[in-house]
């Protein structure tokens, strides 16, 4: 984008308000949206919202800062498109510890190419849990892309090669063991998959859900009992790249920061025609966990595993409901 076509600066309300309703088109746990945010001035907030945490799923809540995390990227790539420079202000206040971050305009930016991608995938990527296609596995060098935009937030990640893909199947299995004897489990997911609640705002519609069919890699089911309404398509999996994030740490500030590098990798991957989803089940049980940090090992704690591949002929996914602005977003009138 050259000077002449830079946007006109907008008042900070403005800028910050666009960033945060954008932003909400962020990927979470099962479409819990599980975030708030506050203006103050030239300051947006996030706060995580406790009321949509799934219990049951993710007693720690850390499924719940992953979420998080890839809002508050999210936002930041809507004020760099609106020509907006912000710092980052990540914060662990036991006093306030629903607090997450505090993003405060410092001046103009100027927008780039990069920028403008970027913008244009948080718009248009949507989670496609169907099989992928493919014929040969990812470019070294597209890992290599995907892995480099992770280092800004100190995240690791390690890319499965076919003959450790049989561990994160383990895991996957573990999980799905553990989850199917645990009713709390099965209540929290049919609410959250629309299936109890009909006409809901919330969770993963019937639209994104695919049957169970054979695939050469784990999925999670999310749809048993249930009549899907998105067709698998031609595709086996067969060329799936599955990316695993790790932190050295296992507390809030690295489950957040793991959030912001599992949207930078989404994005990144969309503005290169892939299509992706994010496996929270094999980190959601702890023997399921342990099995994927052998697998992962040095690169530390397993936070989150994504699939990458290829559905470019593939119809397009039905988008999920988002909640309301006026639920998600505050405006704190200066005093």
């Amino acid at each position: 984008m050259s000077e002449m076509q830079q946007p006109a600066p907008l008042p900070a309300g403005d800028v910050l308000y666009e960033a945060a309703r954008v932003a909400c088109l962020a990927p979470s746990i099962e479409n819990s949206q599980p975030w708030r945010w506050r203006i103050r001035g030239n300051t947006l907030e996030l706060h995580a919202d406790r009321s949509r945490q799934l219990t049951a799923t993710d007693p720690q809540g850390r499924l719940m800062i992953i979420s998080c995390g890839a809002v508050l990227h999210h936002a930041t790539v809507v004020l760099a498109v609106l020509g907006a420079a912000a710092t980052v202000e990540r914060i662990d206040d036991p006093a306030d510890p629903d607090l997450l971050a505090r993003l405060t305009l410092t001046g103009p930016h100027q927008v780039t190419a990069e920028d403008m991608r970027l913008h244009h995938a948080l718009r248009t990527r949507c989670t496609d849990r169907r099989p992928f296609l493919g014929v040969r596995p990812l470019p070294d060098e597209v890992i290599d892309l995907l892995r480099h935009t992770t280092e800004p937030f100190g995240v690791s990640t390690h890319a499965f090669d076919p003959s450790q893909v049989g561990f994160l199947a383990l895991a996957a299995r573990l999980a799905a063991t553990a989850e199917q004897r645990d009713a709390g489990y099965q209540d929290e997911i049919a609410t959250w998959t629309t299936r109890r609640v009909p006409a809901t705002r919330d969770g993963v519609p019937a639209t994104a859900a695919v049957p169970k069919v054979t695939r050469t890699g784990p999925a999670r089911d999310f749809a048993p009992g249930a009549t899907p309404g998105l067709a698998p398509g031609p595709g086996d999996d067969r060329y799936t790249t599955y990316l695993a994030f790790a932190t050295t740490q296992d507390n809030r500030a690295d489950w957040l920061r793991t959030g912001e590098a599992v949207s930078a990798v989404l994005l990144t991957a969309t503005t290169i025609g892939l299509a992706s989803s994010a496996m929270s089940d094999v980190v959601e049980v702890p023997g399921a966990r342990t099995v994927l940090r052998g697998a992962v090992a040095p690169a530390g704690y397993p936070q989150l595993t994504v699939r990458l591949g290829v559905n470019e002929s593939a119809p397009a996914v039905p988008p999920p409901q988002r909640r309301p602005c006026d639920e998600v977003i505050e405006v704190i009138a200066a005093s």
